[in-house]
């Protein structure tokens, strides 16, 4: 299993329209602006910053203690990918996930025990993004009704 380290940041300034980054970076892997998912009502800029697994993987077992050392490199590396200079983040919103996403998922969508009657499902078994539990969901479902 793999860790991830998440920051959430608002900025008072608007620094761009584009709905998500994906970085060729060894510590952060992605970032998303909110604000374009039209899902809240705020004049702040709202972004969503998410680590690598590898670096979150050594970095996430003190990510408690070191929440505000973690996030401010995240954010420092946000900035310097998209050259933002000459801003500060409102407001800082830091959590990890020590299991997170499973690197080497099994080769079946989802587990059924016909005779035992039970089943397993999750994202886990597809792969790290939301839709994975769903994909998860529908063949457990599908053996189900088998």
């Amino acid at each position: 299993m793999d860790a991830n380290i998440t920051v959430m940041i608002s900025l008072n300034k608007k620094i761009n329209t584009v709905s998500s980054y994906f970085f060729d970076d060894p510590i952060l892997g992605w970032a998303a602006n909110e604000n374009t998912k039209n899902r809240f009502k705020t004049n702040k800029n709202l972004w969503t910053l998410q680590s690598t697994y590898k670096w979150a993987n050594k970095h996430i077992n003190n990510n408690r203690i070191n929440k505000n050392k973690n996030s401010q490199i995240l954010i420092k590396k946000f900035f310097n990918l998209l050259k933002i200079k000459d801003i500060k983040p409102e407001d800082i919103i830091n959590h990890g996930w020590k299991y997170s996403s499973n690197s080497k998922p099994p080769k079946i969508n989802s587990y059924w025990n016909s005779s035992l009657k039970i089943g397993a499902c999750g994202d886990w078994f597809v792969g790290p993004r939301l839709e994975s539990g769903w994909i998860s969901a529908m063949d457990l479902y599908k053996k189900i009704k088998k």
